[in-house]
């Protein structure tokens, strides 16, 4: 519905769905509401997340309550800052993986040319020579073994059979 007057005198303005229709043809978008998230809140996510804490040690560390940052959780922007806050570690943490990874390869081949221990360069040259792949570790589990551990109730009791007992004969009638 067309109204005029106020600061637009002699405009005609209409307000749909969170826009300004200004005049003839002239749009004026209104900006979203920015949300707002406590710095308390913005700290414990940040802890959650990059440091591992639990929820509660963040939000105690943060200064805020356990049930104050799940409540904060339904909120769909406090959730896409969660997600945000995840994929930016993640992402820092891979892209220090190469650096890392280059450094380790530095620090070996200096252990091989210049240790004094013929077994650490020995271990080096294994290491290099296989790509620095981790050789995989052999797990082997018997299942056909008995024995180990019984527990035995306090109400039950334990009966071990130490040898072979013959049985006693039975009188024939």
């Amino acid at each position: 519905m067309p109204m005029s007057g106020g600061a637009f005198s002699g405009a005609s303005f209409i307000f749909a769905g969170g826009i300004i229709l200004l005049g003839m043809n002239k749009l004026s978008a209104i900006p979203p509401r920015p949300s707002r998230m406590s710095a308390k809140l913005r700290r414990a996510v940040n802890l959650h997340v990059c440091e591992g804490m639990t929820i509660v040690a963040a939000c105690d560390k943060a200064g805020m309550s356990p049930q104050g940052y799940h409540k904060a959780m339904k909120r769909a922007t406090v959730r896409d800052y969660l997600q945000t806050v995840r994929v930016e570690f993640v992402m820092g943490v891979e892209s220090k993986r190469g650096l890392y990874k280059a450094r380790a390869i530095e620090v070996g081949v200096a252990l091989m040319l210049n240790s004094k221990s013929e077994a650490i360069r020995a271990r080096m040259v294994e290491f290099f020579a296989r790509d620095a792949k981790v050789s995989p570790v052999s797990v082997h589990i018997d299942a056909r073994q008995t024995g180990g551990y019984e527990f035995v109730r306090p109400d039950q009791r334990l009966v071990d059979i130490v040898g072979h007992t013959e049985a006693p004969e039975v009188a024939e009638s």
